[in-house]
């Protein structure tokens, strides 16, 4: 869990908490118990931490991606065959990148994301 104080021009303060679980046990997934457990508390925590914390004016979202194509779980878990499966039921054709996720975390860790909470975004 990523937690930031920032403060701005009229120095009041607001706190941010993101969370990130990619999708895996959003279904079932071979000899992947242990890490779909700890996804599923993961996404839990986000959810439960947002209703606790949010009446103190932290704001708690999640990042839940499906697959990312440049991770070392995919380069070295996933072979192409079922590599090639995956995309095709992906709506835009292909993976997400570290990339993707960077840029989803700057934004609900900025003010533009004031109003989010308890949201758990992915792909």
């Amino acid at each position: 869990m990523f937690a930031a104080r920032h403060s701005n021009s009229l120095n009041s303060t607001a706190v941010k908490s993101l969370t990130s679980a990619p999708t895996l046990h959003y279904g079932g997934t071979p000899f992947q118990l242990h890490v779909s457990a700890a996804k599923a508390g993961v996404d839990a925590l986000t959810r439960n931490l947002a209703v606790e914390w949010g009446r103190y004016g932290i704001r708690v979202n999640g990042i839940a991606p499906g697959p990312i194509e440049d991770t070392e779980g995919m380069t070295r878990l996933v072979p192409e065959p079922v590599k090639d499966k995956l995309r095709k039921r992906i709506p835009l054709g292909r993976f997400g990148r570290i990339r993707d996720i960077e840029q989803s975390a700057i934004f609900l860790c900025s003010d533009a994301a004031s109003f989010y909470k308890r949201r758990s975004f992915g792909g």
